[in-house]
């Protein structure tokens, strides 16, 4: 089920394009419109406005579904007859925009309210299949070969994966009074341990209020006491176990044991390097210019969709090009990539795309963290990729007129 904010951002930019009076008048309607939406997402929804914590979600999404009935790339002022909600759904096969709403069954819009996350994949989907198909899943015949089983760290930083585990591993038995290795039976946790990075504070919509607060910093030493699960760790960290991992993710989620720091930056290191090769090679092997990798880093594809939401400091009321409308007006003159410093494991990118009218020049600059899924050693590695150029910036993703 998506977040209380997601959902009000969403729906209510979906409620934006309907022409009625007002926000409260909009939810109360339960318009059949609005399809995809069950008696009990209109409650939520009822519940969501009458609380007044999301009032400022509220009037951005409003406004932004506002401009989109009116403006002249969208719909020009006609009333929509269908908007459809997709909700958690997963898209049943590619899908290169990050659709969220879709309106009288053709126009396609991402609501992207304070974020600058473009995908979040395995590390095979971007540096081995160059996102081949869209940001959803690395194509079958290379994720059956991948000698680390799915495990990005394993596969490609061997060594200092396995220096930090045994650091870990040995952190886990001194806690325990034991060796961390003891025969014990190991009951799964009762229910999924969750990851949270509290590494960044909430921003506000602009002009809109204030958000969520920052989370307090976290403690530098892993929780206690060592739960069942860790009491039989194998002496390889390929081996561990899905339940291991998860109660690994939460042991170790208030902080690292001594010595684990420099460990755990020589692997983000090593990893780092490590997938720019990979990436470099996998780019060298298909050939071309590098002009179909950007469109993918950027969602840019076939077909032209919208994106409504908010950054830091504006609303976000774009256009995104498609691939075809993308090289009648910029050229791409380089794509590089390098491994970055600091924190996790981090490769960046930077294209230099020149405008064919003007010939000016514009930088586009993005990252991408790959980081355990659900926490330290929880869960397999994950891709998250970055746009760091404001969007209004990016060559293709043109203002909403």
């Amino acid at each position: 089920m998506p977040s209380d904010r997601t959902t009000v951002t969403e729906l209510g930019t979906g409620l934006g394009m309907l022409g009625l009076a007002g926000i409260d008048e909009a939810v109360r309607s339960r318009t059949p419109v609005m399809h995809s939406l069950s008696p009990e997402m209109w409650e939520r929804l009822t519940r969501l406005r009458s609380g007044g914590a999301y009032d400022a979600e509220f009037h951005a999404a409003w406004a932004n579904g506002q401009a989109f009935l009116t403006a002249g790339d969208g719909l020009r002022g006609r009333l929509p007859l269908i908007v459809e909600w997709k909700g958690t759904g997963r898209a049943p096969g590619d899908e290169v925009a990050p659709v969220d709403l879709r309106v009288d069954h053709v126009y396609l819009v991402s609501c992207k309210y304070l974020s600058k996350i473009l995908f979040n994949v395995s590390p095979i989907s971007v540096f081995d299949a160059l996102l081949f198909g869209g940001p959803g899943r690395a194509p079958r015949a290379i994720r059956d070969v991948a000698p680390g089983g799915g495990d990005w760290y394993a596969e490609v930083a061997p060594v200092e994966y396995q220096a930090l585990y045994e650091c870990v591993r040995m952190a886990v038995g001194e806690t325990d009074g034991t060796d961390g290795t003891e025969t014990k039976s190991s009951p799964a946790p009762s229910h999924r341990l969750e990851w949270h990075d509290h590494g960044s504070a909430v921003v506000a919509l602009p002009g809109l209020g204030a958000a969520d607060s920052a989370a307090a910093p976290r403690p530098e030493r892993p929780g206690h006491p060592v739960p069942p699960a860790l009491h039989q760790l194998p002496p390889r960290a390929v081996d561990l176990t899905v339940p291991q991992r998860e109660a690994l993710g939460h042991w170790l989620g208030s902080g690292w044991p001594p010595g684990a720091k420099p460990l755990y930056a020589a692997l983000s290191g090593a990893v780092a390097r490590a997938s720019v090769r990979r990436w470099e090679a996998a780019m060298d092997e298909r050939g071309g210019t590098g002009e179909a990798m950007l469109w993918r880093l950027l969602r840019i594809g076939s077909a032209p969709y919208f994106v409504l939401g908010s950054s830091a400091d504006r609303s976000l009321r774009l256009r995104i090009a498609t691939s075809w409308d993308w090289r009648q007006h910029f050229q791409l003159v380089a794509l590089a990539m390098e491994g970055q410093s600091g924190g996790q494991p981090r490769v960046g990118w930077e294209a230099l795309v020149r405008d064919r009218t003007s010939h000016q020049v514009h930088t586009v600059v993005g990252h991408i963290e790959v980081r355990w899924s659900h926490g330290r050693f929880g869960g397999l590695p994950e891709a998250k990729g970055y746009l760091d150029t404001s969007h209004h910036l990016v060559p293709g993703y043109f203002a909403l007129q």
